[in-house]
């Protein structure tokens, strides 16, 4: 399938393997699915563990399913040795335990979501401390110059990894952390790369129409050019 303008399409797994948030809620997802439908992303909900890296990406948004040895390995090879890309979303305060769950694959990655939360006593939006809003945009931000970024987990980088999203100076963990990492990447030679989201509802139909949200998605889906 090609879209207007030779515009190639990519091919995305949006995993229902592990009890996650599902595109196919339209009452949460349906701008998220329209609108990458329209940017040649077509976006396929997959309950099938093995055929999900048959995908260029795979999305993992709020799994509350442990991860087993073989299919953490899986994930591993996908996106070190065959070049493909993975993101996986969290939430704040280890709600449903999938900051560890979350953690126990990302670690791999030399990335960690902190079992706590983040928020903005001065820059937040609706009245809602936990729903703050971020111009710290480092990459994949082309058309992008804030990012609203509510209920999000502090992650923490263990090894060398590409910041994509901080906070403002402004915004804190409750450890008393300022500006912390909310979205991160760790890039392989393979063209793979796996990110990690503090947040999973950026993109969901309340967030993405706020801010430049919907652009920062689409972005952080296709993920580098390549």
């Amino acid at each position: 399938m090609r879209y207007p303008g030779n515009m190639k399409t990519l091919r995305v797994a949006w995993s229902s393997t592990h009890q996650e948030f599902l595109i196919t809620d339209s009452y949460y997802f349906s701008i998220l699915a329209k609108e990458s439908q329209k940017n040649g992303i077509v976006i396929e909900e997959v309950p099938v563990f093995t055929e999900l890296f048959c995908y260029d990406v795979v999305i993992f948004n709020y799994p509350e399913k442990p991860f087993n040895k073989e299919e953490i390995e899986l994930i591993k090879k996908s996106v070190v040795e065959e070049g493909k890309r993975v993101l996986f979303t969290a939430h704040f305060q280890n709600k449903d335990n999938v900051a560890k769950i979350c953690s126990k694959v990302s670690r791999h990655f030399g990335l960690l979501v902190l079992p706590e939360e983040v928020f903005d006593d001065v820059n937040h939006i609706a009245d809602d401390p936990y729903i703050v809003p971020t111009s710290r945009v480092f990459t994949y931000n082309n058309g992008v110059k804030e990012v609203v970024f509510p209920y999000s987990a502090p992650l923490e980088l263990l090894d060398e990894a590409k910041v994509i999203l901080r906070g403002m100076e402004t915004t804190i963990t409750r450890k008393g952390k300022t500006s912390p990492v909310l979205v991160a990447e760790k890039n392989f030679p393979s063209g793979g790369s796996f990110a990690l989201s503090g947040s999973c509802i950026f993109w969901d139909n309340y967030s993405i129409t706020k801010a430049d949200n919907l652009r920062f998605a689409l972005n952080l889906i296709k993920g580098p050019l390549k």
